[in-house]
């Protein structure tokens, strides 16, 4: 229902026009292949940056993988889609 959703918008938009997205759901982040990924804590009373980078950053997955439902299965099924589609192109 994500993908159908909103993944499929963000492909298709995304050629077109930079995009900025800000939202909770990982699988939005890992579908939609995002190229630049900013991970948020709230610490002390405030937001703050605790990562920064892209999917090929270890941090960034190891991240995504804590709050993703599914964990590091979902994460690895998702990325390796990922990573062939783009092979293909």
């Amino acid at each position: 229902m994500v993908y159908d959703l909103i993944v499929s918008q963000i492909h298709k938009i995304e050629g077109k026009r930079q995009l900025i997205v800000a939202t909770h759901n990982p699988n939005i982040v890992v579908n939609g292949d995002a190229d630049w990924i900013t991970v948020l804590e709230y610490k002390n009373g405030q937001v703050r940056i605790h990562k920064q980078g892209n999917l090929m950053d270890q941090g960034i997955r190891d991240s995504i993988c804590s709050i993703m439902e599914g964990g590091r299965e979902a994460f690895e099924k998702l990325y390796k889609k990922i990573t062939m589609k783009d092979q293909d192109a």
